[in-house]
């Protein structure tokens, strides 16, 4: 391996940590215990928790304030407000770190801004998986709508010096299911009042994307565990299962100790994932960003 690379896989996420001395803040969502009464029994667990105690150590030995929200107490309510509180302490110049390793899901859409009808939601822990009039329709969900517009406002706070990431190890295709000890995370059951209505996405083969930027507003890297088309995994690690993306993010971080561009963090992140040779097959990571 040349020197060149070996930089390039140390440098990772301590890019403008150091150039600029900013806030380091990190705010994630880990849910595993699904199947509980407060989703109607509807999910199957998976081990999104792992993931947020892989990271929180490593992201607060880089100096991260981390706020973590696990299992039980990653209700809707307590996330949008917990969300609303850390957003509001952000400040110019903050390198922000947000992280979201859950069930996914297709959700519809209810504005006509999807081109193929369907938005994609986060799945707090007490969401159900189906739409029941009266009962539950769809209000816990997150959607990506609403995400959208909390990571705008997260931009425009901490300003061109700023800097935000935003993981998602969740998945809104693929079936819930177990079986030779391979765990999905989402479902292909997409979430609407019109039950004749089926979740079926086209094959993509885009996995980059460019997202809207202003002088007004930080960079912003997205990191999604798969495309639209396809299931997201978990991976077993000595004997953990963890997600693909929180496993790689973690080991990448691990080997941090440079202040590097967010491409090049990028550009890290890929070449951990060759080294650590643990990722999925039929499974591309999409990357979303604002440069």
């Amino acid at each position: 391996m040349s020197l060149q690379k070996l930089f390039i896989i140390i440098g990772f996420i301590t890019f403008p940590i150091i150039v600029h001395g900013q806030n380091k803040r990190a705010f994630m969502v880990g849910i595993s215990h699904y199947d509980t009464e407060l989703t109607g029994y509807e999910w199957n667990d998976i081990h999104g928790k792992e993931d947020v105690l892989l990271l929180s150590p490593i992201l607060k030995k880089q100096g991260f304030i981390v706020t973590s929200i696990l299992d039980e107490k990653a209700t809707h309510r307590n996330i949008m407000q917990s969300l609303d509180k850390f957003i509001s302490s952000t400040k110019k110049g903050d390198v922000v770190y947000l992280h979201f390793s859950c069930h996914g899901q297709p959700f519809e859409d209810k504005n006509g801004d999807e081109a193929d009808g369907w938005d994609e939601s986060l799945v707090p822990i007490d969401a159900y998986k189906k739409f029941k009039k009266g009962r539950y329709e769809g209000e816990k969900h997150i959607i990506d709508d609403q995400l959208n517009a909390l990571t705008d406002k997260i931009r425009k706070k901490i300003g061109k010096k700023g800097l935000l990431y935003v993981a998602i190890d969740a998945c809104h295709a693929g079936t819930s299911s177990r079986g030779s000890d391979e765990i999905v995370r989402g479902t292909m059951t997409a979430f609407s009042s019109d039950k004749t209505k089926i979740y079926n996405p086209p094959a993509q083969k885009k996995t980059n994307y460019k997202i809207k930027t202003s002088d007004q507003m930080g960079d912003v890297v997205f990191l999604e565990a798969c495309r639209a088309d396809q299931v997201n995994k978990e991976i077993k690690v000595d004997g953990k299962l963890y997600g693909a993306l929180s496993y790689n993010i973690a080991k990448t971080l691990q080997r941090c100790s440079l202040s590097f561009t967010p491409q090049q963090f990028i550009n890290s992140l890929k070449e951990s994932m060759k080294i650590t040779g643990r990722w999925p097959n039929n499974q591309n990571m999409v990357i979303e960003t604002s440069f």
